[in-house]
């Protein structure tokens, strides 16, 4: 994985998760990953849907640098939700098959499809990034990421006179994967 910080990218912020604590998950998502050969990293919300975000953003930027990578900031994470671990995947919401032998996801509604999750110490300036699809697109990064928000796809920005009052807004990127066609999925327990 590159030890800079790409021009387009999947950020999220990541931390201890359904009674499991950071360290222990990343445990678990390399022995996925020595198994499978992929992994499965769960995570939630509305803004960074796989069908309509992640899939579409991914596609394109392959189409156009050849890979796309998700670069995570570790913080104190306080998400708590319901263990119950995910079974089956969809990557269109319609047909939905069985999680692959040796993954597991709990608490998620969706998960992104990863290569090996590497770490790295970065300093990633938001400032230099803005939204890159959906109803935010353009919207500077610093900017977006604020409040419950704590994930997107980013691409770099010269800020220019659209953004001259955006403050710098230094985060520490620990550790890099490679996104894995199909890039991100949905999950249900059945």
């Amino acid at each position: 994985m590159s030890s800079k910080i790409p021009e387009a990218f999947v950020f999220m912020r990541v931390g201890n998760h359904a009674g499991e604590d950071f360290e222990t998950i990343l445990e678990r998502k390399q022995r996925e990953y020595d198994e499978s050969g992929m992994i499965f990293w769960g995570y939630g919300g509305t803004t960074l849907h796989p069908i309509k975000h992640v899939q579409p953003f991914a596609k394109m930027r392959i189409a156009e640098e050849g890979s796309i990578s998700i670069v995570m900031q570790p913080i104190d994470s306080k998400a708590d939700p319901d263990v119950l671990p995910a079974n089956e995947y969809s990557v269109d919401g319609v047909n939905w098959v069985a999680i692959p032998s040796g993954i597991e996801v709990t608490g998620s509604r969706y998960a992104m499809v990863l290569d090996e999750i590497t770490p790295g110490q970065l300093d990633l300036n938001l400032r230099n990034f803005e939204v890159g699809i959906g109803p935010s697109r353009g919207r500077n990064a610093a900017q977006y990421l604020r409040g419950r928000v704590d994930k997107g796809c980013f691409v770099s920005t010269q800020l220019g006179d659209h953004a001259p009052s955006v403050e710098d807004k230094i985060v520490p990127i620990g550790f890099q994967a490679r996104l894995l066609d199909p890039f991100a999925v949905m999950l249900r327990h059945r």
